[in-house]
């Protein structure tokens, strides 16, 4: 026979039930809780979003209607301006300006390019304002004593220079020369290069040109002989070359050869030519 359970084992396994059903319901009533909880608040962040995505963009301030803008105020260039030059033949030429250095301007005018060397030039005249390139040599006087002597110290070493360029001379001798007249030159530019005197200055600038005149051509000279059997350049042997007829266009004419090939013996007469005549204005001045 199988023995009855005491009473008080049921009652306990009855409490143990309803404890167990009692924390079933604790657990469910708490994840729904939560759960109810995580929707609102997934609610309350979908609410507080929509609001940044509809803010206004923020408006810049406008720039007011009488500030002048950057492209208004940039200065118009140069290059690719028209410009009217005057040349001291008198001739007057209208084009657009291509490229301007300081030895020639290169313009374009009736579709073609030409070089006009500054030292040919009397005037240019960009959007109608005149822009002189040489002032008029300064009447008798207008130098200082110091400077008119030591100028005419430099200027005779021109001169002797001027005196031995005759046919045959001898290619050392003339580089012995170009030394003593460097040194002298170079002497009298440092000595006076920062004077506020414009006559001095016109002086001290055309027996630069001058001494520049001789260094070309003593390197013209070496490309003779080492370039050519028949006397003969041409303007891409040498930078020297190009730089000369840039300064002087009308050598080009003059020293023409065949082809493209220049005469050096008439290119060294021209560059000779243009140093004499610098030498003569500077001489002008200081008398």
């Amino acid at each position: 026979m199988l023995r009855s359970q005491p009473q008080s084992h049921k009652f306990l396994f009855v409490r143990i039930s309803e404890a167990s059903q009692n924390n079933e319901d604790f657990i469910t009533r708490f994840a729904m809780r939560t759960f109810v909880a995580l929707i609102a608040i997934a609610l309350c962040a979908t609410a507080n979003a929509q609001p940044q995505k509809k803010k206004k963009p923020v408006t810049r301030p406008r720039p007011a209607a009488n500030q002048p803008s950057t492209a208004q105020t940039t200065k118009p260039r140069i290059i690719g301006s028209s410009v009217v030059i005057v040349t001291k033949n008198g001739d007057r030429i209208t084009g657009e300006v291509l490229d301007l250095t300081a030895y020639s301007v290169r313009l374009k005018a009736d579709n073609l390019e030409s070089t006009i060397a500054l030292d040919t030039i009397a005037s240019l005249s960009f959007g109608g304002a005149p822009v002189p390139v040489n002032r008029p040599e300064s009447p008798s006087g207008s130098v200082r004593a110091d400077f008119a002597r030591d100028t005419d110290s430099v200027l005779g070493i021109f001169q002797t220079m001027s005196a031995s360029l005759r046919p045959g001379v001898d290619y050392t001798e003339y580089g012995r020369q170009l030394v003593e007249l460097r040194r002298g030159s170079e002497r009298l530019i440092a000595k006076y290069s920062s004077t506020d005197n414009s006559a001095e200055a016109k002086v001290i600038s055309l027996i630069a040109g001058a001494l520049t005149d001789y260094t070309w051509a003593r390197t013209i000279w070496t490309l003779k002989f080492g370039r050519s059997s028949d006397g003969t350049i041409s303007e891409s042997d040498s930078p020297t070359v190009s730089d000369t007829l840039m300064m002087y266009p009308d050598l080009k004419a003059t020293a023409a050869a065949s082809g493209n090939r220049l005469v050096a013996e008439k290119m060294l007469i021209g560059i000779w030519k243009k140093a004499s005549e610098k030498q003569d204005r500077a001489r002008a001045i200081i008398k």
